[in-house]
């Protein structure tokens, strides 16, 4: 009886917000894959699917917590904060679903006002996603480019970091942007205004700003 085999990423080495990756490797989203691929082999006796894709999505994710759990009520992240807090994310997203860690981190501090905006902090939504026909999942209803749309809900940033992958992977429109390599950062940001991600004329230059600012393509090689 042949069991697969399930490769496990080496968590990112930059953390200066935190002592080490371990504290949150429990978070990974590769970790939680395994857990259910486990449970998927235990429920069917030992035989593995080879053709099984794990539906992150409809699992228990509400129970677990993440590092936004270590700001304090009512303190207001800085960039430089946010950068330290969110990184390992998009470096794991980058490696995961191969959106550059730059790009992920650029948009998620723009998007999420550097994760103090009303939307974010109520959502745990970093990246303006809207409900959308395919979204299972609580909704909350805010005003942006129209009175009282839908945003997904979250339970951890970690969960929007990994649907802000999953969203950018599974849109026929975007796929054009998955042919630059990893480290086109402007090809990246001038791509997704081009499919559509953003109604901002100015959105790619934003992005590039916030990129080239803060340096956040030197991620894009970890």
């Amino acid at each position: 009886m042949r069991v697969s085999k399930f490769f496990i990423p080496v968590c990112a080495s930059v953390f200066l917000f935190f002592t080490s990756c371990a504290s949150l490797s429990q978070y990974t989203y590769s970790n939680r894959v395994e857990k259910r691929n486990k449970k998927l082999l235990a429920e069917n006796g030992g035989n593995a699917n080879n053709n099984y894709v794990p539906d992150t999505k409809n699992e228990t994710a509400k129970a677990k917590k993440g590092v936004e759990d270590k700001i304090p009520p009512g303190k207001k992240l800085t960039v430089q904060e946010y950068i330290d807090m969110f990184s390992p994310y998009a470096i794991e997203s980058m490696h995961k679903k191969k959106v550059p860690a730059s790009i992920t981190l650029s948009q998620g501090l723009l998007e999420s006002g550097v994760g103090n905006s009303k939307l974010s902090r109520a959502t745990n939504n970093h990246f303006g996603i809207k409900c959308g026909g395919n979204w299972n999942g609580e909704s909350y209803r805010y005003d942006d480019d129209r009175p009282n749309e839908c945003f997904r809900v979250y339970g951890s940033v970690l969960d929007s970091y990994e649907d802000h992958g999953d969203f950018l992977r599974t849109r026929s429109w975007y796929a054009p942007l998955f042919n630059l390599k990893i480290t086109d950062y402007k090809g990246w940001a001038k791509g997704l205004k081009k499919a559509g991600y953003a109604t901002d004329p100015k959105y790619p230059s934003k992005l590039i700003d916030i990129i080239e600012k803060y340096r956040l393509y030197e991620y894009d090689t970890k």
